[in-house]
């Protein structure tokens, strides 16, 4: 579906006096809160510290990053804590205090608008009045497009698209990562199951991954740093599907490992650092070999809260190293409904093997069904999971 909107003399005189009614109409293709992009002429904007957003069906754009790509000066004006625009002939100041905009023949009207991260953003539909843009709508992306009719343009919507496809597509697995983690601010802690996997990656996390798709659960996966340089396509793979990475050591040797406490802190930082430069991402999760007890003594602890890491154990253990896939399956079940009871977030123990890669569908299917959401870490919202009980880690 494409839609053109030529903008004519007299609906400019329209849309300024009536501004709030107008440009609720524009974007109705696009639903709140759903993500859009921004087009100029044969240019995709980039919006570094202010997104467009939707709101009540009429999307907010940051002026200064649009108004650029126009040749448009946009100054801010302390004084009177205003926003003044020019291009050509025309003038426009924003008093943002109090909502009003004045134009070059000083008539003054109301605007809506926003203010984020310290940038002003205006409807969509008013930039495009202001600059007497044609506007073109193009429901993949979706993409707004701003079209100077002075201008030739090169691209039709399809080709911009297609040119810009990758960024898009990027951009949108960030949203959805962004609005799940919204997701979890919303929702009671205690209806979140961790899914943790441990001494990968290997020749069954791609098949592990696969599952955790099919099924649109987010995962936890703690790597040992030799395997992380061998499968950097399957870690790769975990940070774009919105997974959380964590160190495991180096060596997964307890007698390398817990030599003493420098020993450990250099294993998990050389992972870290691993990590870091595959992914850029830098994690302070750790989980140690064999678990915190009874290695992780106070003077361990100490190093690593100094360090600012956080150590995550297990409270419910598939033992999927030793069972059978349906003593897997119960051993999960029955753990996870003590806590239930108890009113606590499972945070459960896997590794990277078939006889997960068996029990996992089954296990996640149950865990839905007991109302579960299946959510990767997120540091932002830290919770306490050592055997320890050390709130520092």
């Amino acid at each position: 579906m494409l839609t053109h909107l030529k903008l004519t003399h007299i609906s400019r005189i329209i849309l300024l006096l009536l501004p709030l009614l107008l440009l609720s109409t524009y974007v109705k293709a696009a639903p709140p809160e759903q993500l859009i992009f921004i087009a100029v002429n044969d240019q995709l904007v980039e919006f570094a510290d202010a997104k467009p957003f939707t709101v009540e069906g009429v999307t907010f754009v940051p002026l200064r990053s649009v108004a650029t790509l126009l040749n448009a000066e946009v100054t801010y004006d302390n004084a009177e804590d205003a926003v003044v625009v020019r291009k050509d002939n025309q003038y426009m100041k924003i008093n943002l205090n109090e909502k009003i905009y004045e134009n070059e023949m000083a008539e003054k009207q109301p605007i809506s608008l926003k203010t984020v991260n310290n940038r002003t953003l205006l409807p969509l539909r008013f930039i495009a009045e202001y600059f007497q843009l044609e506007i073109s709508f193009y429901e993949k992306g979706p993409i707004a497009r701003l079209i100077d009719n002075a201008t030739i343009i090169q691209l039709t919507n399809e080709q911009l698209y297609a040119k810009n496809k990758e960024k898009i597509d990027k951009a949108v697995k960030q949203w959805k990562g962004e609005r799940e983690k919204q997701t979890i601010k919303e929702q009671d802690r205690s209806k979140i199951a961790y899914l943790t996997f441990d001494d990968g990656p290997n020749e069954q996390t791609a098949a592990i991954l696969d599952i955790l798709q099919k099924y649109d659960a987010k995962a936890t996966f703690f790597m040992i740093e030799p395997k992380i340089r061998k499968y950097k396509g399957e870690v790769l793979r975990m940070v774009s599907e919105n997974h959380a990475i964590a160190s495991h050591s180096v060596t997964h040797d307890k007698s390398k490992v817990y030599k003493n406490p420098d020993a450990l802190l250099d294993e998990m930082n050389i992972t870290r650092a691993t990590l870091f430069a595959i992914t850029g991402i830098d994690s302070h999760l750790i989980r140690t070999p064999y678990g915190s007890k009874p290695y992780l003594t106070e003077n361990y602890r100490n190093l690593l809260a100094k360090e600012n890491l956080q150590v995550w154990d297990w409270n419910v253990d598939s033992n999927d190293w030793r069972y059978s896939p349906e003593k897997i399956v119960s051993t999960v079940e029955n753990q996870v409904k003590q806590l239930k009871q108890q009113q606590k977030a499972p945070v459960i123990l896997f590794h990277n093997q078939k006889s997960t890669i068996e029990t996992l569908p089954e296990i996640i299917e149950f865990l839905k069904a007991e109302g579960y959401i299946l959510q990767a870490y997120d540091r932002e919202h830290h919770m306490m999971v050592n055997f320890w009980n050390d709130e520092r880690i």
